[in-house]
């Protein structure tokens, strides 16, 4: 009968006078593990732009924008509609482009607020030709480095890696595509037209 009434204040003098399993929340502030999956968070130095994080996000919270008129990319992920699965992280290609924080909270009154949006600007490559995306810069680059000596062999990665060097003077679209279009920064759809039409140009005349 007496047992229960002991083993109660037995427990109740172990509690008083161990430590806290808690934090002391809000005066000390929680620090969540390494593992905890909070904000993504890009890493500009990493990311190359190639927007793989936008089409593996579920929840639809990061988006691509492309604005050809001044060869930008902008990649924004919005903390408002992500849900930390970490997507993003996982199918980075270049595995450090975007790593989740231990970011989990934030309070604002205001949707647009800047501070629930993480955005990285890429410089992307048009066709020389058309006028197409082909990639952002550095994309390309990082793709020119895990070929190693092979990228020597595309036109693209060969007059990257001379950009690292000198200027290259833009070039403007010409009547009909030429053969020596060949040696020029252009799309896949266009560089078939020109080995296409090189080809075959005496027939059609």
């Amino acid at each position: 009968m007496y047992l229960p009434k002991i083993r109660e204040i037995k427990e109740a003098l172990t509690s008083f006078f161990s430590k806290p399993y808690t934090t002391r929340f809000p005066a000390d502030g929680f620090k969540p593990e390494e593992e905890f999956r909070g904000f993504p968070r890009y890493h500009s130095n990493d990311c190359v732009g190639c927007g793989t994080c936008a089409q593996v996000c579920p929840a639809g919270a990061i988006t691509v924008t492309d604005y050809l008129h001044n060869k930008i990319r902008t990649l924004q992920i919005n903390y408002a509609s992500c849900i930390h699965c970490g997507q993003c992280e996982e199918h980075c290609i270049t595995e450090k482009g975007v790593i989740l924080s231990t970011e989990y909270s934030f309070s604002t009154m205001d949707i647009n607020d800047p501070n629930i949006l993480e955005k990285v600007e890429k410089e992307i490559l048009l066709c020389e030709v058309c006028g197409s995306i082909i990639a952002p810069m550095d994309q390309i680059k990082w793709i020119r480095q895990r070929l190693g000596a092979k990228a020597y062999a595309h036109p693209n990665f060969l007059l990257n890696i001379q950009r690292e060097f000198f200027e290259l003077e833009p070039s403007e679209a010409k009547s009909r595509i030429r053969r020596e279009d060949q040696i020029k920064e252009v799309c896949p759809k266009c560089r078939h037209k020109i080995v296409v039409e090189d080809e075959f140009y005496a027939f059609n005349r």
